[in-house]
């Protein structure tokens, strides 16, 4: 099956990434890591991928420094070692004594075959063992920008990147940063057992490439300490951090190339239809919209990319407050200059699915909470409203009632079809515009008291809110989102 890949990142369970033992060259992690970004959240199992040999040669042409013989005996080389090549993993069961390992391969095979239009490409697929690590993964996973992992001239690289962006993610949300492992079992999981018994050579060769590539071509930071017992260094210590500001991850930045996304082959969309796809916006999804599109991102990143990561019941009928967080959080990250940069970069974060890590998503959701929260009962009403028509009927409804006059819900300053042709750019992230008149705010809320006088009320909007945001449970402030959460509805609750 020939699947377009346009994100360029990969899904992995944790446990496979902290657990698994192989070894593979650069060139085979990067193009394991390529098939696997073509795998999306929505399979339900693996499929075969025609990927064209222009691509594989990408993957090769990143050891520039090793290039022996021609490309199709090189590709050869790739394609029998790739399906050769083993993971090994501990298991629970014992027998007299000796603890038996699993032994899965990566791939089920690799076979050269020509696509419809007659391109030479090479036919993967899976191994079946590898779908509880790769498939259906709802926490617990790790995310890998392949254009991130390019970057990188070292296998060893690479694998410990990926262990500390698996361990940081997971573990921040309770405060640890930390991770340490054993020398006797990170050799383990590098393949290299039986490799560099002295330790400075392994501590040179490996970890010192590691965490010197780690550091400048990733977005992570890693300091190494090393744990002794008696004169002997038993364990390593990773100190991972993230850092301030974006990374220039682009193609013109890196020497070597990566693997080229295929060009997707869609219908030209024509005026008429932008309209028609913009007008059946919400009054909250227009403002998102036109916040977007204010901010330099074109019309089909804005409404094929952007809004379809805004899902949740939290965020619906509150798309704009959304948008502007996420708008104002890039701003603060990115260290780009001009706005075209500035947007070229934001949209590399949108195919990256930067926005879509837990942590981040889960702030993000947060902010909008909080916000929520302060509205009046009017202004909550009016978005509940608005959330079940288009926007030109709300404002349409607001008009009937006489409300245009008091609230600022006109159109915006430039019609739909003017937006068609020009875009309005603007270095910083709007400011997000009051949509209804302010009153008198109510009395605080005392969840406490809320929580006395309701018990089964209380249980049952917990248990709402639990399956409202499983998904982001892993989160580092997850704990603080659910609170908001629920702290927002038993207001609601009350008040209504």
């Amino acid at each position: 099956m020939r699947r377009e890949n346009t994100t360029q990142v990969a899904a992995i369970a944790n446990k496979f990434i902290q657990h698994a033992r192989y070894k593979l060259t650069p060139r085979e992690m990067k193009l394991i890591l390529y098939m696997a970004s073509l795998i999306r959240p929505e399979d339900s199992d693996f499929e075969t991928y025609l990927v064209p040999v222009t691509e594989i040669e990408s993957v090769l042409k990143a050891d520039e420094d090793k290039k022996h013989g021609s490309f199709y005996e090189r590709l050869d080389d790739l394609l029998d070692s790739v399906t050769s090549k083993k993971i090994t993993f501990p298991t629970d069961f014992v027998l007299e004594g000796v603890r038996l390992r699993g032994h899965i391969n990566w791939v089920a095979g690799a076979v050269p075959k020509s696509n419809e239009e007659g391109i030479l490409c090479v036919e993967f697929g899976f191994s079946p063992q590898m779908k509880p690590f790769m498939l259906g993964l709802k926490e617990r996973f790790t995310r890998f920008e392949l254009m991130e992992v390019a970057r990188m001239k070292s296998s060893f690289s690479i694998r410990l990147f990926q262990m500390c962006k698996a361990y940081y993610y997971e573990n921040i949300r309770h405060g640890r940063n930390t991770m340490t492992v054993g020398v006797k079992e990170l050799k383990a999981r590098l393949g290299i057992q039986n490799k560099y018994p002295d330790f400075r050579n392994f501590r040179r060769k490996v970890l010192d490439v590691a965490k010197d590539e780690i550091n400048e071509k990733t977005r992570l930071t890693v300091e190494l300490e090393y744990l002794r017992k008696s004169r002997r260094i038993t364990d390593i210590a990773f100190i991972i951090n993230e850092k301030d500001v974006d990374v220039h991850i682009e193609e013109d930045a890196i020497k070597t190339k990566q693997i080229a996304a295929p060009k997707a082959k869609t219908k030209p969309v024509s005026k008429g239809e932008w309209v028609e796809r913009i007008d059946a916006l919400t009054e909250a999804q227009r403002r998102a919209f036109n916040r977007l599109s204010e901010y330099g991102v074109n019309l089909a990143v804005a409404l094929d990319e952007v809004m379809p990561i805004i899902k949740g019941s939290e965020l619906i009928g509150y798309e704009d407050f959304f948008v502007t967080y996420l708008l104002a959080f890039f701003e603060k990250k990115t260290n780009r200059k001009s706005p075209k940069e500035k947007v070229k970069a934001f949209v590399g974060w949108i195919r990256n699915k930067r926005f879509e890590e837990p942590g981040l998503y889960a702030s993000l959701m947060e902010q909008v909470i909080a916000r929520k929260k302060q509205l009046t009962s009017e202004e909550r009403d009016n978005r509940k409203r608005a959330k079940t028509m288009t926007a030109k009927d709300f404002r349409q409804l607001l008009a009937d009632e006489k409300q245009i006059g008091k609230h600022p819900l006109g159109e915006p300053t430039y019609s739909v079809k003017n937006k068609l042709t020009v875009s309005r750019r603007k270095t910083k992230a709007p400011e997000e515009p009051e949509l209804f008149v302010a009153e008198e705010k109510p009395a605080g809320f005392d969840l406490n008291a809320f929580r006395q006088k309701h018990p089964k009320k209380y249980q049952q909007i917990l248990k709402e809110r639990l399956e409202a945001l499983n998904d982001l449970k892993d989160a580092s402030n997850f704990d603080e989102l659910l609170q908001s959460s629920v702290e927002a509805y038993c207001e609601q609750w009350e008040r209504s």
